[in-house]
Parts: structure tokens; C-alpha cells; sequence
């Protein structure tokens, strides 16, 4: 009681205390959404021109989209992120034109006469046509009110806005596109442009004649570059480049012995086994269906013994493709070298695909209706169905393999034959086969034990690498010890922040681990990662192929080009040398004005380029040197000209005919629609691309990926 008199005395403490709190809180709020704020939201992907791209919309995108596909998971989202950059970027224009897609014309998009190019990828039939069928249902269902499935529903919405951005994106293509016009003196100068033609003389002294230690560049060179060619090598973003030691992990001897140790009790187990195909499948072996020939097997006397021992033999152990193996002989034949064969194909391989199929199959053994009626009535392949079901003749392989393997290795002509493949229930006749070489063929099962390093092997060669690692805090020290080492550092290309690939060390997630790293704030210039990176066998073993050490050379800023920029690109520090060692070779020159004294001076020859025209600047043993085929135009007829900086190495050009002008035609129509159509061309190839460039993006996905 004295305690609550005593607050209600001072009860202007207890309103003090409280709004302090309340202020901590808010503070604390701000504070925290500040920090939010800097790393990136945890759903904010990224934003084009303040469109903000979400993580989860990204997300249910790929699931709905890319579920079923196979491929690089960068790839496919290297392809999402685009689709949603663009899609930003066409909305934002297409509401700024009042351009839009109204409800009719989405339906006809989707299942009218003009089906979008969206929809028509998607249920693309056999015969590279929409399948009406398969539309027309889904479109009966959602009129019936009977589409209800989840993942349907949400699939058809976010196609139907890859339908609109694609339409409304043809739209303002269009738009553009009918601004398009080539004035008839346009087409004159290009008609001339591109039939003129001059021959000319010329000596070219290689670059490679100036070893690179007489012309290594300084910062005087690199600044003279950049003056001369502003902007050329500015950047859209931050690149970083790395250096970086491999440690190759393969198999020892130990590890080969172990890998035979193993084949040999699978195939003691083989023996004994009381079904030989069983055993094989649960030892992860393979059961061939096929007749494979003597040239697929290891030359020598592995093949020999395939095609030559009695059915039932077994040849091994012997070593195929990195792995210890044994076959049995279960059968050999002599393999014809192509077949003529016709089906029916009933799409999806469901139980009532299979009925239908039982019942064409029932009608053909019986014989009352001929192959072919029966393939045009009922054949999904509208391909061959207008040809009675009739595919031609295809070599071995050609086919899916449960196609091939009937064809090819059990149907005899004119017997009838069922068999499922991803495109649905096939009814097969052979009409024909080809025997050209005779070859046999031999079909046997295989146990394989591959032969890969052990844990013990994998970890001998990272402790070299870790031992490295423990020398070398710094590139300097990183590159003293692989020097005293004889190991050769490889240095990386300009990487950015969503790259996924890494010089040798390939793509993906193992190459990805190392851009992370790279791109992480604490990491710095000159530091060398205290981890070793591990990147898996290609091939899908379990087990790691290589090690990396890693250290970070150089950060180009994004922004306007500086001399650091150019030093880090490969490409930037090769021009800038070729141009030393051109200034070089040019004040070497003894007599510029007589080619064959040139030849002579640096043991060259006099070439002749016949026929240039100034869109066709290939110079033979040159390359593209369009400096050069410039320059040749601007000179009168037996002129020679001044030495020349080109690509490949230092040119002079003596011109040996008059400039060949072709006569103008009198009516240009036909040329000038020509012009006029690689010119809206360009504007449909490139358009999108002068959009993203000029937006203001950006990307956060490094924080998620």
C-alpha cells in the first residue's frame, strides 16, 4: 500500500518512464529498419525504375514454371530474373502509352485464331502445332467453373501475364516499328556501300614480333587509352577478378585396387545369384536392352570376347570409362543397320490410352481394318498419320529408346507390337529392314564399380592445399609459395555478383560458393579466403574432384572506366601493349613507302586483298581489320599509306585498282524494303535491350542465390 501511495504522489515518474520506453521502442524500430533497409528486405529481390521485384512472386514463378524442366538452376533463374525485369519494364512504357490487353482479346490469345507464342511453346503438339484439344478442355473447364486444381489455377494465372507482357511488348515494338523509314538517298549511299569494292597491297608486321617485356604498358599508356577511347570500357557494375591455386584430387592405385576388390565379389555374387537381372538391378547395374556392336566396347580383347564367347560367358573385370566392370553375355545378334516402320500413336501413356491402344491392337491382329486407315482415323502423330502411320526409314538410335529397342531388336516384319514412351502408347508394324554390314551385336548385363578416391585420398590433397593456405595470408605470399612450389595460378575473368561460373572450376553451386565469398563486404583486396573451396566430381560422383585456393586481385567499381578498371580486363591490358608495341614497330620502319622493302626488314610477306568493301573487312592472315579496309577506301589509285594500327599487328596499304563503284539501279524499291526490314530487325532484336540499359535496377539476388 505505501508503495502504491508513494506512485500515485509521483505519478509524473511512472508518465516519464513510460514515454521513454515508448521512445526506446520506436527507436529501436527505426534503428532496426534502417539495418533492413541497407541489407536488402528478405523479400525484396529487386526493383526496376521503383517496380519492385519480390523474392516469394520470383519464387512461385520458378516452381510453377520450371517444376518439370531439367538445366542449370542458375540458368533458369538467370531467365526468370530477365522475365520480371522485362515485364517491369513494358508495363511501366505501356502505361505510360495507355496501352493495354482487354479481356477478349486475352481469351483469343489463349485459345482463338491468334494464339500467343506463350501458349504455343507450351502445348506445342508432335506436330510443332497448338494442341487445340488439350486447349479447348482447359478452356471448357474454366468456363464450367470445373478448373479448380490449385497448382492449375496459379500456373494459368502467371501464364496468362507472360500472354500479356508478350502481347502488349509486340505493341510498343509496333509502334515503333511504323516510325521506320529509309529515304531513298539512304538506300543509294547503303546500295553503295555494299557493292563498292577495292583491291589492295599490303604488308602486315605482327605484334608478336615486339616480345611483350619491351612493351609493357604504364600508367602514362593507360591514361592515353582512355582518352582515346571514353566510355568503352566503363562499367554497369562492380566486377571483381581472383587468382586461384586447383589441387586436383585422383584416384591412387589403393583406390583402383579396392574399386577391383569390389567388382569381384558382385561378380561372385552374380554367379550365385538364382535370377542373374535381379541381382544386377540391386547391385545398381544395368540390364542392356540393346544389341550393342564391337566397336562400343574397349578395343582389344574385351571386345573380342563379348562378341565371341557362348551365351551365358562372363568377360572381366576389366576397365571401361573410369570403372571396373563385368558383363554377362546374355544373347548376340546380327543387328540390321536401319528399319522402315509405322505406328499409331494414342498421346499420354494413361490406363485409358492403354485401352484404346488394347482395342487398335486387337482390330489390327484380326485384320478386318488395314494398318493405315486405322493410323489416319486414330493417330495422334498427325505427322505420319497422313501417311497411314508410315516414319520412313531411320537408322539405330534415331528413335526414343523403347522405340528403337522394338524396332531394332525385337520386331519381326509384319507382326504387330505395343509399347509406351513419354509421348504416349505406340502400335508398331516394321515394314522393312537393311542388312549392309552384318554386323553383330552382343546384349549384356553390367556391374561396374567406379573407380574414384577415397576419403583418405581426398583429404591428403586438401591438407596440401590447407598447408598453403597456412603460408599465405596475402596474394603476395599466395603467389611466392606457388612459385616455390611450381603450382600455376589462374586468374579468373571480371566476375559480378550473380555470376555462377568460374574460369576452370566451371558452374554451379560449388562455383557459386566462391562468388559469394568474393563479393562478400568483408572481403578484401589482396586477402586470400582461409577456407578451401570444394567443388564435386562433374560426372555426379560423391566425392570432391578438385580443391581451390583462392585470393581476391583486383574490384573494378562500377561507374566510368579508370586505369584500374582496364588493368583488371584482360582484353583492355592486351590493346593497350599492342599499341606500344605499334608505336614501336612504326618508329622501326626503315622505308614505310615500299612494301617489299618492309616484307624484307621483318620477314613478312605482301598480301593482297581482293574484292573489300567496307561491310566485308576480313583480311586474310589478318582477321577483321576494318582500320585498315577504311583507310584503303580513302586513298587514290597506287597511293600508299601511312603504317597502320590494326588489330593484329601494323599495316601498309598500297591500293593497285580505281575504287570499283557498282551502277545504281534506277528503281531502288526492292533494296530500300530490304534496308528498311534489317532496320525494324534491329529495332525488334534490340529495343528491350536500350530499355534495360537506360533503367534504374536493381539487383539484390546475390543476397538470396
Amino acid at each position: 500500500m505505501a508503495l502504491i501511495g508513494t506512485i500515485r504522489k509521483n505519478g509524473w515518474i511512472l508518465i516519464v518512464l513510460m514515454v521513454l520506453a515508448l521512445g526506446g521502442f520506436i527507436l529501436m524500430d527505426v534503428i532496426s529498419n534502417a539495418q533492413r533497409y541497407r541489407a536488402g528486405d528478405i523479400n525484396a529481390l529487386g526493383n526496376v525504375n521503383g517496380m519492385e521485384i519480390k523474392r516469394n512472386e520470383f519464387d512461385n514463378y520458378e516452381k510453377l514454371i520450371y517444376s518439370n524442366q531439367q538445366g542449370n538452376t542458375f540458368q533458369i533463374r538467370q531467365a526468370i530474373w530477365s522475365y520480371f525485369v522485362e515485364n517491369a519494364l513494358v508495363s511501366q512504357e505501356a502505361e505510360a502509352l495507355g496501352l493495354g490487353v482487354s479481356k477478349d482479346e486475352l481469351n483469343d490469345l489463349q485459345f482463338g485464331t491468334n494464339i500467343s507464342p506463350v501458349i504455343a511453346e507450351r502445348f506445342k503438339g508432335e506436330d510443332g502445332q497448338p494442341n487445340r484439344a488439350t486447349l479447348a478442355s482447359i478452356k471448357a473447364a474454366i468456363d464450367q467453373g470445373s478448373f479448380t486444381d490449385p497448382v492449375n489455377r496459379s500456373y494459368w494465372a502467371v501464364q496468362e501475364k507472360e500472354v500479356v507482357k508478350e502481347r502488349l511488348q509486340e505493341k510498343i515494338n509496333s509502334l515503333v516499328m511504323k516510325g521506320i523509314y529509309t529515304p531513298a538517298w539512304q538506300a543509294e549511299m547503303t546500295f553503295k556501300e555494299n557493292n563498292q569494292r577495292i583491291d589492295f597491297n599490303y604488308v602486315r608486321i605482327p605484334y608478336d614480333k615486339i616480345p611483350d617485356a619491351e612493351a609493357e604498358p604504364t600508367d602514362a599508356d593507360y591514361t592515353a587509352y582512355l582518352k582515346d577511347n571514353p566510355r568503352l570500357y566503363d562499367q554497369t557494375e562492380e566486377t571483381r577478378v581472383v587468382d586461384y591455386l586447383v589441387f586436383d584430387v585422383y584416384p591412387t592405385s589403393g583406390d583402383s585396387a579396392a574399386a577391383l576388390d569390389a567388382v569381384r565379389r558382385m561378380w561372385e555374387g552374380l554367379r550365385a545369384a538364382p535370377n542373374d537381372s535381379a541381382y544386377v538391378v540391386a547391385n545398381n547395374g544395368v540390364v542392356d536392352p540393346g544389341y550393342k556392336k564391337k566397336d562400343a566396347f574397349p578395343a582389344g580383347s574385351v571386345a573380342d570376347s563379348l562378341m565371341n564367347l557362348p551365351v551365358g560367358s562372363y568377360v572381366g573385370p576389366y576397365q571401361d570409362k573410369g570403372a571396373w566392370t563385368v558383363a554377362k553375355i546374355l544373347g548376340r545378334r546380327i543387328v540390321p543397320d536401319s528399319v522402315k516402320a509405322r505406328h499409331i500413336l494414342i498421346r499420354e501413356a494413361t490406363p485409358a490410352s492403354e485401352q484404346k491402344a488394347d482395342s487398335l491392337l486387337a482390330i489390327l491382329k484380326q485384320g478386318s481394318i488395314p494398318f493405315d486407315t486405322l493410323a489416319r482415323q486414330n493417330s495422334t502423330d498427325a505427322g505420319s498419320a497422313v501417311k497411314g502411320g508410315d516414319l520412313g526409314w531411320f537408322g539405330e538410335g534415331q528413335m526414343v529408346p523403347e522405340f528403337n529397342n522394338v524396332c531394332f531388336y525385337q520386331a519381326e516384319q509384319g507382326q504387330y507390337y505395343k509399347v509406351a514412351t513419354q509421348f504416349g502408347w505406340h502400335l508398331i508394324e516394321v515394314t522393312g529392314k537393311k542388312f549392309l554390314k552384318n554386323e553383330p551385336g552382343v546384349r549384356a548385363a553390367y556391374l561396374a564399380q567406379a573407380i574414384e578416391p577415397s576419403t583418405a585420398t581426398q583429404q591428403t590433397v586438401k591438407d596440401k592445399a590447407l598447408a598453403l593456405v597456412q603460408q599465405a595470408k596475402k596474394l603476395a605470399d599466395l603467389t611466392a609459395a606457388a612459385g616455390r612450389q611450381n603450382l600455376a595460378i589462374q586468374t579468373s575473368q571480371p566476375l559480378r555478383a550473380n555470376d555462377y561460373a568460374l574460369g576452370t572450376l566451371g558452374t554451379g553451386e560449388d562455383a557459386r560458393e566462391v562468388i559469394r565469398w568474393v563479393f562478400d563486404e568483408k572481403t578484401k583486396v589482396e586477402s586470400v579466403s582461409q577456407d578451401i573451396f570444394s567443388f564435386r566430381d562433374p560426372a555426379g560422383g560423391y566425392f570432391d574432384s578438385k580443391y581451390a585456393v583462392v585470393a581476391l586481385k583486383s574490384i573494378a567499381p562500377k561507374g566510368a572506366a579508370t586505369i584500374a578498371t582496364i588493368k583488371a580486363t584482360t582484353r583492355a591490358v592486351q590493346e593497350v601493349r599492342n599499341r606500344k608495341k605499334a608505336a614501336i614497330i612504326i618508329a622501326k620502319l626503315k622505308t614505310p613507302g615500299d612494301l617489299n622493302a618492309l616484307a624484307s626488314q621483318w620477314q613478312v610477306a605482301v598480301d593482297t586483298a581482293r574484292g573489300s568493301s567496307m561491310l566485308q573487312t576480313f583480311v586474310q592472315n589478318g582477321g577483321s581489320e576494318p582500320r585498315v579496309v577504311g583507310t584503303a577506301f580513302s586513298l587514290k589509285n597506287g597511293a600508299v599509306s601511312a603504317p597502320i594500327a590494326g588489330t593484329s599487328g601494323v599495316y601498309v596499304v598500297k591500293t593497285i585498282a580505281e575504287l570499283q563503284d557498282a551502277p545504281v539501279p534506277s528503281d531502288l524499291t526492292l533494296f530500300r524494303r530490304q534496308v528498311t526490314s534489317a532496320a525494324l530487325s534491329s529495332v525488334r532484336m534490340n529495343l528491350m535491350n536500350a530499355w534495360k540499359k537506360q533503367a534504374d535496377t536493381q539487383d539484390n539476388r546475390s543476397r538470396f542465390f
